[in-house]
């Protein structure tokens, strides 16, 4: 599952997941839940891979989590079970949601303590990029390309940006992607 808000590509990266696993003879399907359909609204994909897959994701069913931004990965605790692995960016992205009053924003240390107690692996992100935001997902992916969690190989997943990113965005794509998996030595929680 992929959590995040608009703007931060969250379809763009379930694209590139589901790019990587046609490449790599996976059997694959995704889908989309949009909140608010502008930037800064609630979405989250799912994607199943395997024989009879379907995309949809049911409560405690998600193996990986890549929340793109901390209160959207909070929105989907629901979802992980106990083996499961989140990898959480924790760079803020105030979502319309806590603009509106109807939210408050996660404190970073009780979703790491909750994850903690709760699921096998958690990764946060803390690192101070100087890249655009738009970019960290690639920086996640690199990060998720090295976890054994991760079905596809990272040559599978570079051929996927190749495929699907932007012309006169493809080179800084993969710059960063690489850079997600040289920077690896993340903060891990383990249970």
């Amino acid at each position: 599952m992929i959590a995040g808000v608009g703007g931060q590509g969250v379809v763009y990266l379930t694209d590139l997941i589901v790019e990587a696993a046609i490449l790599e003879g996976v059997d694959v399907s995704s889908s989309e839940i949009y909140g608010l359909t502008q930037r800064g609204g609630s979405v989250t994909s799912g994607i199943t891979l395997g024989e009879n897959t379907f995309g949809f994701i049911g409560k405690a069913d998600v193996d990986v989590l890549l929340g793109l931004e901390t209160l959207e990965a909070q929105r989907c605790l629901e979802y992980l079970h106990e083996d499961s692995l989140a990898i959480v960016d924790s760079h803020q992205i105030i979502p319309n949601t806590v603009h509106s009053g109807k939210a408050s924003y996660p404190d970073t240390r009780i979703l790491s303590d909750y994850l903690k107690s709760h699921i096998r692996k958690s990764v946060f992100i803390t690192e101070d990029l100087s890249f655009k935001p738009i970019f960290r997902n690639l920086y996640i992916l690199g990060k998720f390309s090295l976890e054994p969690e991760c079905p596809f190989t990272g040559s599978g997943l570079e051929q996927a940006i190749r495929n699907k990113a932007r012309k006169e965005w493809r080179s800084t794509s993969l710059e960063i992607f690489q850079l997600g998996r040289k920077m690896y030595k993340a903060p891990v929680i383990d249970k």
